[in-house]
């Protein structure tokens, strides 16, 4: 006798990923693990029904922010649905410690970042005061600052290097302590808690983002060495410089970066790669909004200037 099998018990289960989604069906699929805090950019741009349901975990918090219109889904808790639809800057909170099911209805173009509870114990640790208790958030809430965020992050998540590496760093310190203070319960420091830095340990800042850039140094590792938590330094070396550390850094990579192009030889592939850039692209990218002009116009500049000296 044969048997055959039911066609939908035939059909092989797609593999889905850390969040539930369909993760073949996805246009951009992008996770980023920077130790307690992750990011995640998931595009999806048909309307397609995907069917999420995850039990409850000890992983902390989803925060999805929306860069599009047009999304929606269907979330159940027990015998009651919520229907959410999203616009650009639309955010939800997830809590992973309760179960999770949802039915969502494609087209969407979400920046998320996942905050660890460990992350949340060393915010409030920095901070002086109690601890995060969680966070939460309106049905239909939009944060327009974590919009823009979200935005500026999107670049760096595809193309993560030495100095990409101290942006997202700066980012999640920003995200994570804009949504414990406007979603949880973090107070916000006064105006004297803001701190500055010392010459010494602003000379210190400097020559250790320099030297340890090249080799993916992050700004906790900096902010250790002077003795400082990470968010009270990000604070205070932008007081002292105007520049966060990340846009610090920039301008002296693209200092070093004029030098060499126009005096030496190298190829601006080299040049991008000995300078701590993602690759010649992104070279050119910076150093066009920084100098005003490509690196292939400076070095013909450069050469002018030569001829006409010799």
């Amino acid at each position: 006798m044969t048997t055959c099998a039911h066609p939908a018990a035939a059909a092989p289960l797609k593999p889905k990923d850390t969040l539930g989604c369909v993760s073949s069906q996805l246009r951009k699929d992008i996770e980023l693990d920077i130790g307690d805090i992750r990011f995640y950019r998931k595009c999806m741009d048909e309307a397609h029904l995907d069917r999420v349901a995850m039990p409850a975990s000890g992983r902390g918090f989803l925060v999805g922010i929306s860069l599009n219109s047009g999304h929606r889904r269907n979330i159940f808790n027990g015998e009651r649905t919520v229907t959410k639809r999203f616009e650009s800057d639309s955010i939800y909170i997830r809590d992973f410690s309760e179960d999770y099911r949802a039915d969502l209805y494609g087209n969407f173009d979400f920046v998320l970042v996942e905050l660890s509870r460990a992350y949340f114990t060393r915010l409030g640790d920095e901070s002086g005061g109690p601890a995060i208790s969680g966070l939460t958030c309106a049905i239909e809430q939009k944060d327009p600052v974590l919009g823009h965020l979200a935005r500026a992050l999107d670049g760096h998540l595809a193309h993560y290097g030495a100095i990409g590496s101290l942006f997202v760093e700066q980012m999640s310190v920003i995200m994570g302590t804009h949504l414990a203070q406007r979603y949880g319960n973090l107070r916000t420091p006064s105006p004297r808690a803001k701190g500055a830095l010392s010459h010494a340990h602003e000379a210190r800042a400097k020559e250790l983002l320099i030297e340890r850039s090249r080799h993916g140094a992050s700004i906790a590792d900096v902010a250790s060495e002077c003795n400082l938590s990470r968010g009270y330094f990000i604070r205070a070396f932008t007081r002292a410089t105007g520049r966060t550390p990340h846009q610090w850094l920039l301008e002296q990579r693209v200092t070093e970066a004029r030098q060499l192009i126009g005096a030496t030889d190298m190829t601006l592939t080299e040049v991008a790669i000995f300078c701590g850039f993602a690759d010649q692209s992104h070279l050119s990218r910076v150093f066009l909004k920084s100098v005003g002009m490509s690196p292939g116009a400076w070095r013909r500049a450069a050469g002018r200037q030569t001829s006409a000296g010799t």
